[in-house]
Parts: C-alpha cells; structure tokens; sequence
C-alpha cells in the first residue's frame, strides 16, 4: 500500500472537514456526516495500520521516551500516530464549534481557537475555553444538555 497516498488522503479529507466546520457549524448535517462516514473511515485505517505495527514485531513501550521513539520507528505506526492526531483534533474542533453555536459565539471569533486546534490542538481548545469563559460571564445563558450528533 502506497503509505504517501494514504496520508495524502487523510489530510485532505481532515482538511475539507475544517473547512466545512467553519463555515457551516451551525449545521447539523456536518456533524453526523462527520460521525457517521468521516470518523468511521478514519477510524479503520487507523486501526489497520495499528493492526500491520502488529504483526512485526513490536518494539518499544510507554515507560520512556526512547521507548515511545522505538514504537514510532516504522512508515506505519507514524501514519497510524499522525491519524490519530487528525481524528482527535478534528474533534475537539466540531465541540468547539458545536459549543460555541449554543452559545451564540461569533464563528469570527472561533477561527483562531479552530486554527489553532488544527494546527497544535491544546493551545486551540485552551484559547477556547478561556473565550467560552469569557462570554458565560458576560453572557449568561441557561445551561443546556444535548446529543452533540441530533
């Protein structure tokens, strides 16, 4: 399997997916497209990639940093990592998003929390967060409770 054109793939399908989270997140079709045929398929091609890591033999562990080198030490497992970071940013990003429409945040507001999540994930959500508590202050709402994917 041509490992290039499958981070090629996963790139530009996390890619269009930002976009889509900027610019239609008051949409409810975005999410359960997302849910329901995005993470999925990433889903899966990270799992295979972790299940091909397998079946060499692995190397390394959790216990130190040389070992956590050692588990990266293969195309494979990098695919698989990199993957893995474009799932859970993609994430976090379409809750911030969906928070911030039930909170009425202004999506201008959102680009540098969604472009920092795209790009180093933590610093977005944190940023995030500290808007969020910025506008509960000073825009007081009742607290909700809803299936992010209805």
């Amino acid at each position: 399997m041509d490992l290039e054109l499958v981070f090629s793939f996963a790139n530009s399908i996390a890619f269009i997916c930002w976009v889509l989270l900027f610019v239609l997140y008051q949409k409810r079709w975005v999410y359960k497209a997302l849910f329901s045929v995005v993470f999925p398929l990433l889903a899966l091609i990270y799992l295979y990639f972790i299940i091909q890591g397998l079946w060499h033999e692995p190397q390394g562990g959790f216990d130190s940093l040389a070992n956590v080198k050692l588990l990266f030490s293969n195309d494979e497992a990098v695919l698989a990592g990199w993957i893995h970071y474009l799932v859970f940013d993609l994430f976090v990003g379409m809750w911030i998003c969906h928070d911030a429409d039930r909170r009425t945040i202004n999506r201008w507001v959102l680009l540098p929390c969604l472009l920092l999540t795209f790009m180093m994930g933590p610093t977005g959500l944190l940023l995030y967060v500290i808007i969020r508590a910025f506008y509960m202050r000073k825009f007081p709402q009742e607290p909700y409770v809803e299936n992010l994917v209805h």
